[in-house]
C-alpha cells in the first residue's frame, strides 16, 4: 500500500518519481539519465531536486535492478567544462 498516493495533496518524494519513472523498464534494460530526467520532470513540474540528485537516485535504483544506465544527461558544454 503506497500511503502517499493516498494523501491528497502530498508531493511524491524523489525516490517515488524516480521509482515510478524506472516501473516501465525491466531487469536488463538500458535507461537514458536524459530520458529519465525527462519523465520526472513532466510527472512533476514542481519537483525540487537537482538533477546531480535525481542522476544520483537513478544509478542507485537502476544498478538494483540490474539495468545499464546510459549518462547522456549533461550537455556537450557541460561535459567539456567538467574535463578541465
Amino acid at each position: 500500500m503506497n500511503v502517499a498516493a493516498e494523501m491528497p495533496g502530498m508531493e511524491p518524494t524523489a525516490e517515488d518519481l524516480v521509482s515510478s519513472a524506472l516501473s516501465k523498464f525491466r531487469a536488463g534494460d538500458t535507461v537514458s539519465t536524459r530520458a529519465m530526467l525527462d519523465a520526472i520532470h513532466r510527472s512533476s513540474p514542481s519537483c525540487e531536486d537537482t538533477d546531480d540528485h535525481l542522476v544520483e537516485l537513478i544509478v542507485m535504483a537502476a544498478v538494483g535492478k540490474t539495468m545499464g544506465i546510459v549518462f547522456d544527461h549533461r550537455s556537450p558544454d557541460e561535459r567539456l567544462s567538467h574535463l578541465s
